[in-house]
């Protein structure tokens, strides 16, 4: 009888990211782009949790005014108001230097303008202004980080994952997706197409996890969202045994996710 081995997996996964424990590991395109699309199931758990909305909420959050100033910092022509009404008609502004800038000038409106924004992240009002309208396209590393946590975290509150006093409600995950073994190397073995219920493992996710989880959703951080799903498969999960660490070489590694379902509790 032949045997039907596993093929080998000799493609290197395409995106890098940051591990919980500052560990670098790369991760597939297609698991990244199935953890986004999950983001699109109203009620998976995930759809609250990113830094992008939708043409329509802009529209509403900054008025016709905050759309044509974005345009204006972009160094386009103000949009008339049919523009505007046929770009919250489609869903998609056709120009992505405006869209950023619509974006970045809304997250900064949600957290209180720019005033309260410049005081969170310890810059001057004149260099939050420059950011917002894309004069600068990053503030300095240490304010950039704090921009993003303070950012994460009004996500993270509105979406509903934290408790009254801040802390992070805990993660219950489901993962369905491809997965592969690797056992010492960069190339693995296909395992199977298979339903991951994090509910079931050894050792559920921490606070800790479930906040880091949250924030690289929030962040729309996908490739970091894979590695903290894919470390925690690796080392808790109970039919995953006989690995104690996780590493590009070692481990349960995701070839792609088809569908992230999560139950805050």
């Amino acid at each position: 009888m032949a045997l039907h081995l596993p093929k080998p997996r000799t493609k290197k996964p395409a995106q890098e990211a940051v591990g919980l424990d500052g560990l670098k590991v790369t991760v597939a395109n297609a698991a990244t782009s199935g953890v986004e699309k999950s983001k699109q199931v109203k009620s998976g758990g995930l759809a609250g949790l990113t830094s992008k909305v939708s043409v329509k909420q802009l529209r509403k959050e900054l008025g016709n005014e905050g759309l044509r100033q974005a345009a204006i910092d972009a160094g386009r022509t103000p949009p008339s108001a049919r523009t505007l009404r046929r770009w919250a008609q489609q869903g998609r502004i056709p120009h992505p230097d405006v869209l950023e800038r619509a974006q970045r000038r809304a997250a900064i409106e949600r957290l209180g303008g720019v005033d309260a924004v410049a005081a969170k992240i310890g810059r001057s009002r004149s260099a939050v202004s420059r950011y917002r309208s894309g004069e600068t396209n990053e503030l300095r590393a240490d304010a950039s980080k704090k921009l993003r946590n303070v950012k994460a975290q009004d996500i993270m509150k509105r979406a509903g994952v934290l408790r009254p006093d801040g802390t992070p409600k805990k993660a219950v995950i489901r993962v369905k997706g491809g997965v592969m073994v690797r056992n010492g190397a960069d190339e693995g073995y296909d395992y199977r197409v298979r339903t991951l219920d994090f509910a079931n493992s050894d050792t559920p996710f921490t606070s800790e996890e479930s906040r880091e989880l949250a924030a690289a959703l929030a962040n729309d951080d996908h490739a970091r969202v894979v590695a903290l799903l894919e470390r925690h498969a690796t080392l808790d999960y109970p039919e995953n045994k006989g690995f104690d660490k996780y590493s590009d070489q070692f481990g349960f590694h995701f070839d792609h996710i088809d569908s992230v379902h999560i139950d805050w509790i």
